[in-house]
C-alpha cells in the first residue's frame, strides 16, 4: 500500500489520539466570523486544551492562539485589511450603479482575509472554518492531513436564493431591487466550500433537506445553535400594559415572509394589540408596507442588542413568518425571553418547538394559518403566559451556547473517529 505524505500524517495522529484517549490530543483550527457564540467556542476549546488556533474574520483580520492560561491570545492582526476595507467601500458607494450590486465588495473583502489568514494555518487534526470564510483555509488544512468541517449557519445558499426569487416573482419585485438575492461569485464561492469540505454543518434538520440536491447530499451535520439564556430573559414580573403585543425580529424583507404577516394582521384587527417589526427595513418592502401595514403597527428599525431584549421582554408572543431559513437564533432568543412562537415549516422551527406546548408551527406562505395561531394568542392570555414559560425551559434545557458548544465538540471526536 503507497501512502500519501498527508495519509501517513493523519495516521501518525490518530495514533497519537487514540494512544491519549482521544482528549486533548484532537487540535482544532477554528474561523471566527462575526457571531459572539464563536467566539465563546474558541475559549472554550482553548481552556480543554484543543484550541491549534482560531482565524478572526471581523473589523481586523487576526490570528489568535491559546495562551498557557487557556485564553486568546493575539499573535498578528493584519493592520491594513481595515484600512483597505473603508478605502474600497468609499470608492464603491461613488461609482454609480453599485446599489444594485450591494455584496461585491464582501465578495471581494472576505476573499483576501481568508487567503491573509490562510497562510498561517497550523498542522491540526481538523478545521472548522465558516461558510465563505474558508476556501483558502480548506485546501491548506486538507494538505496538513486534517479532517474538513464548513459550519453554515441557513440553507444551501442555492435554496435561498430560489425562494427568493420565487417572492419576487409573488409580489412583483424586480430581482435586482431585492437586497435578499445573493451576488452569484458569492454562492459560487460557497458551492466550492462545501465541495472541498469533508462535511457541512447546519442548525437544522431543514437546512440538512436544502442540500439534497447538491453533490454534497452526504456531507450535512446537524448541529442545533444556541443563545446566551442570561442576556435574553423573561421580565421579572407581569407587565403593567394590557396591550397584546406581537413582535417580529429579522430584516424586513420578502425572504423572510413579512408580507404575509401584514396580511394577517390587517385581516386580524384585533383591538388593544399591537405588532412590533424591529429589524432593518428593505427598500423593496415600501409598496407592500404601504398597502399593508395598519395603524397599530410599529417599525422599530436595527436595534442594539440591549433593546431587542427589551422588545421580547414587552410582548406577548414572537411571530417568525420566514420563507427561507435554517434555524433562525431570533426564535431562540424570543424562547429564552419567555415567548411563545408563532413560526412557520420553513424557519427551522421545528427543530425546537413542540406545537400546542411552547408554540405553534403553520405552514409557510400562509397568512390565514399566521391569523388564526395569533388569534388564538390574543384569546387565551394565561395560557400564552403558561406556553412562554415553556419555551423559557425548553432553551434552558438544550438551546444554550454551552448546549452548542458540547454538540460542537461531540460532532469533533465523532468525525475525527471516522477518520
Amino acid at each position: 500500500m503507497c501512502w500519501s505524505p498527508a495519509g501517513v500524517r493523519r495516521y501518525a495522529r490518530n495514533c497519537r489520539w487514540a494512544a491519549a484517549g482521544g482528549t486533548n490530543a484532537l487540535k482544532v483550527t477554528l474561523s471566527l466570523g462575526s457571531q459572539s457564540f464563536q467566539r465563546q467556542l474558541a475559549v472554550t476549546l482553548a481552556k480543554r486544551g484543543m484550541l491549534a488556533r482560531a482565524l478572526s474574520f471581523g473589523l481586523d483580520a487576526e490570528i489568535l492562539d491559546p495562551d498557557s492560561e487557556g485564553e486568546l491570545r493575539l499573535v498578528r492582526r493584519y493592520r491594513h485589511y481595515r484600512l483597505a476595507n473603508r478605502v474600497m467601500w468609499a470608492a464603491w458607494r461613488r461609482l454609480p450603479l453599485t446599489s444594485r450590486s450591494r455584496h461585491l465588495p464582501i465578495v471581494i473583502s472576505t476573499a483576501y482575509s481568508d487567503w491573509l489568514l490562510s497562510r498561517g494555518l497550523p498542522h491540526c487534526d481538523l478545521f472548522h472554518g465558516w461558510t465563505s470564510l474558508c476556501r483558502a483555509g480548506l485546501p491548506q488544512a486538507k494538505r496538513h492531513g486534517a479532517v474538513t468541517l464548513v459550519e453554515n449557519p441557513s440553507m444551501h445558499p442555492r435554496a435561498w436564493q430560489n425562494a427568493v426569487l420565487s417572492e419576487c416573482e409573488a409580489w412583483g419585485v424586480r430581482p435586482r431591487d431585492c437586497r435578499g438575492l445573493l451576488p452569484e461569485p458569492l454562492i459560487r464561492r460557497m458551492e466550492s466550500e462545501f465541495k472541498r469540505a469533508d462535511f457541512v454543518v447546519v442548525p437544522s434538520a431543514i437546512a440538512a433537506r436544502s442540500f439534497e440536491c447538491a453533490e454534497t447530499a452526504a456531507k450535512p451535520l446537524v448541529v442545533h445553535a444556541g443563545i446566551d439564556a442570561n442576556f435574553f430573559r423573561p421580565a421579572d414580573g407581569r407587565r403593567d400594559d394590557k396591550t397584546f403585543r406581537v413582535v417580529y425580529a429579522g430584516r424586513v424583507e420578502l425572504a423572510k415572509g413579512v408580507v404575509y404577516l401584514l396580511q394577517a394582521w390587517k385581516k386580524l384587527a384585533l383591538h388593544g394589540a399591537e405588532l412590533v417589526m424591529v429589524g432593518e427595513v428593505a427598500p423593496e418592502m415600501g409598496e407592500l408596507i404601504r398597502e399593508f401595514a395598519t395603524g397599530n403597527v410599529r417599525f422599530e428599525g436595527l436595534l442594539p442588542a440591549e433593546r431587542l431584549a427589551e422588545a421580547y421582554r414587552t410582548a406577548d408572543v414572537m411571530a417568525f413568518p420566514s420563507v427561507n431559513e435554517g434555524l433562525a437564533r431570533v426564535l431562540l432568543e424570543a424562547m429564552a425571553s419567555g415567548l411563545p412562537v408563532v413560526a412557520t415549516d420553513c424557519s427551522g422551527a421545528e427543530d425546537c418547538v413542540t406545537p400546542g406546548a411552547d408554540g405553534t408551527v403553520v405552514p409557510a406562505r400562509d397568512a390565514d394559518a399566521l391569523a388564526k395561531a395569533l388569534e388564538w394568542h390574543y384569546e387565551n392570555r394565561e395560557a400564552t403566559r403558561e406556553m412562554g414559560r415553556a419555551a423559557r425551559a425548553k432553551i434552558e434545557g438544550g438551546f444554550t451556547v454551552e448546549h452548542y458548544e458540547e454538540r460542537m465538540i461531540r460532532t469533533y471526536f465523532e468525525v475525527a473517529k471516522r477518520r
